[in-house]
């Protein structure tokens, strides 16, 4: 977060990192899908958040991850996909008024066969889902992309395989 001199209102950065965690079960890719509280809206989605202060991506996904679900992965990759969006209004106090666009940086986790998660105060539950079911679940548009691209990264070359 940025510290605003005038009111000295710390801002979130308008920059978040998406993670989808995998795990491999009877030959197929199950994703991990975390439901909001209804408080925070509700929905399903990935695992997000931002870096906080000169936090890399990497590390910000690493840290969202064990945050959220209290597992770390055996492997995390930043994939090459990455989108924007405007701030949605429930959150536009989070952000310097100037901020009109956030950027999300999208990496893919493969979690332990037998490691479920032990969820923050964020989420009220989870799902280990089947891409279409996972796909079926998310709320928003640009999420949906994301994972489409996460599961043809892996169909094609895997996450173990070299970045």
């Amino acid at each position: 977060m940025r510290l605003d001199r005038a009111d000295s209102k710390r801002y979130r950065l308008p920059i978040q990192v998406l993670v989808y965690c995998y795990r491999p079960i009877e030959g197929r890719n199950k994703y991990l899908m975390l439901r909001r509280t209804p408080k925070l809206g509700g929905f399903w989605q990935g695992v997000t958040g931002a870096p906080e202060g000169a936090e890399t991506l990497l590390a910000a996904a690493s840290r969202e991850l064990f945050e959220e679900t209290q597992r770390s992965p055996r492997n995390l990759r930043q994939v090459d996909f990455r989108y924007s969006f405007p701030p949605d209004d429930d959150w536009k106090w989070a952000y310097d008024p100037d901020v009109s666009s956030i950027d999300e940086y999208v990496f893919v986790a493969k979690i332990a066969g037998d490691a479920e998660p032990r969820l923050s105060f964020e989420h009220d539950s989870f799902e280990w889902a089947e891409f279409d079911r996972a796909i079926g679940l998310l709320k928003w548009h640009n999420n949906r992309k994301a994972l489409e691209y996460c599961d043809q990264l892996l169909q094609k070359d895997g996450l173990d395989a070299p970045s």
